[in-house]
């Protein structure tokens, strides 16, 4: 992965065939012109390279492209490879390679490549679920593309960035984003009408979450009259963007019908991951009309579908189950979830997982009234959230910690108040 200057080539191809100065030049020129060009101190006649070329076997194309032709040739191979760790989820490899990317863009101004190596770290973080510093790259790839004027990459990192602030439950920033993309595709810049889709339906479900459910169902309807070929994915978008929608403004029949046909295509095209869902999403329409019963049921469902996975539909699902068992006081099946839940996290070291295990635990002592078992939890709770780094958490749980307290010490109640009170604070919330 070298870049070489000409004359660095040609020693280069001269050791590597053991041949001294003087063979190489032959009787055509001295050693001395030969030590001269190695060492960049003289420039070479077409005639003399073609001759070069011959002797060392190579071409005079290779001898002649310059180390920004170098440069170029080599990010671009090595992007790409990097494009197949990702693909192949070799996150490190991919990491890896793309650090070395950047090393050789600085040095030869390539901005283009550098813009699209923090892209592809941004990807990258993302499958790694570190949002904080998704943004970072994204944003620093959108300053490199504006400067080259890459409208499509633009488009990809505001559309990239409102989906990282979904995930982060920021929806009005997302809406900001989204709408710097909606902005490039209102220029014609876009054609592809997947990438319309896309953007409409992130737009649609920021909006309902916003509880704008004008503008969100304004957008479902953008999605449905993009003229392309209808397909199964499409209608279960829509059929789960409608439901939700419906769920958001307390239309729970539309809701239902809506969630019963995205259930029914889901199951003809066998998509588990996507079928959990649902159920989650009805066991929510049952939450809020007050039928437990019916929460526990499509909870149930959702996790007997995925039990065998580690990811977050599992946990969601056995934090669903736990509440309702919680809601019906039946304690010891709430404890033998979370202890399945536990396991999963421990398994999976996933330290986010354990966190919300150990605390649904201390979720159900408190229902038993056993706000000291509650308190203990909670502590293991705060150490885990501390470490993650996560501030307003660990604020929140400082707060419930004063709240068991209450009937316990008052010392340690406002203890607890004012550690999270200052997190708050720090955090500019209060």
């Amino acid at each position: 992965m070298d870049i070489l200057s000409l004359g660095e080539k040609i020693k280069k191809l001269r050791k590597e065939k053991n041949m001294t100065l003087k063979e190489l030049a032959g009787d055509r020129i001295t050693a001395a012109q030969i030590s001269h060009i190695e060492r960049d101190k003289s420039h070479t006649s077409h005639e003399l390279l073609d001759y070069l070329s011959q002797k060392l076997e190579v071409s005079v194309d290779y001898l002649l492209e310059t180390k920004e032709m170098q440069s170029r040739r080599i990010t671009d191979n090595l992007i790409l490879q990097s494009e197949i760790h990702i693909k192949r989820g070799e996150l490190e490899k991919a990491e890896e390679l793309i650090n070395e990317i950047l090393n050789i863009c600085k040095n030869y101004n390539l901005i283009d490549n550098y813009a699209k190596c923090n892209f592809l770290l941004g990807t990258i973080n993302i499958k790694k679920e570190d949002y904080n510093l998704v943004v970072g790259n994204l944003e620093k790839a959108l300053y490199y593309f504006i400067k080259d004027n890459d409208k499509e990459n633009i488009f990809r990192c505001y559309l990239n960035i409102g989906k990282v602030y979904i995930q982060e439950a920021f929806f009005k920033g997302a809406i900001t984003h989204l709408g710097f993309a909606e902005d490039l595709l209102t220029e014609g810049q876009i054609g592809d009408m997947d990438i319309h889709k896309d953007l409409y339906s992130n737009l649609a479900y920021s909006y309902m979450k916003l509880n704008d459910s004008e503008k969100s169902l304004y957008y479902i309807n953008k999605i449905s009259d993009i003229e392309m070929q209808n397909n199964i994915k499409d209608e279960i978008d829509m059929l789960l963007l409608k439901a939700n929608n419906f769920l958001k403004v307390g239309k729970y029949d539309d809701s239902k019908e809506c969630f019963k046909r995205a259930l029914e295509l889901l199951e003809e095209e066998e998509n588990k991951s996507g079928i959990a869902n649902v159920y989650l999403r009805i066991s929510d329409i049952y939450k809020n009309l007050g039928n437990i019963d019916k929460v526990l049921e499509y909870s149930q469902k959702a996790y007997d579908i995925n039990k065998n996975s580690e990811d977050k539909i599992t946990i969601k699902s056995l934090s669903k189950i736990v509440d309702a068992y919680i809601e019906n006081k039946d304690f010891e099946e709430a404890k033998k979830y979370c202890k399945v839940a536990l396991a999963l996290a421990i398994k999976s070291k996933n330290k986010c997982n354990e966190y919300k295990a150990l605390k649904l635990y201390s979720k159900i002592h408190k229902a038993q009234n056993e706000n000291t078992s509650a308190i203990e939890y909670l502590y293991k709770c705060a150490n885990i959230v501390s470490e993650l780094g996560d501030t307003k958490t660990l604020a929140e749980l400082y707060i419930e910690l004063g709240e068991l307290y209450s009937n316990i010490s008052k010392e340690k109640e406002l203890e607890y108040y004012h550690k999270g009170v200052a997190l708050y604070k720090n955090l500019e919330i209060i």
